[in-house]
């Protein structure tokens, strides 16, 4: 089985290591904010065009985002 070691020189890579260490909490909001989106569109009573436009760019952006992450 492969495996892979990043190594980090603390303190000075410390704002790195942290990305690194949490990518896959960072992955999951943008996934929860999809999704409390896509909601908010398909079960609000009567929002207003503009918040549903909202809604919809920001999902937009993040399915772009998230598409150009090699591994996600």
């Amino acid at each position: 089985m492969p495996t892979a070691t990043m190594t980090f020189t603390l303190p000075e890579e410390q704002h790195e290591f942290e990305i690194h260490t949490h990518a896959a909490d960072f992955a999951a909001a943008c996934w929860q904010v999809d999704d409390r989106c896509r909601a908010f569109v398909k079960w609000s009573e009567n929002p207003s065009p503009d918040a549903v436009a909202l809604a919809e760019e920001i999902r937009e952006m993040l399915r772009e985002t998230l598409a150009s992450c090699p591994t996600l």
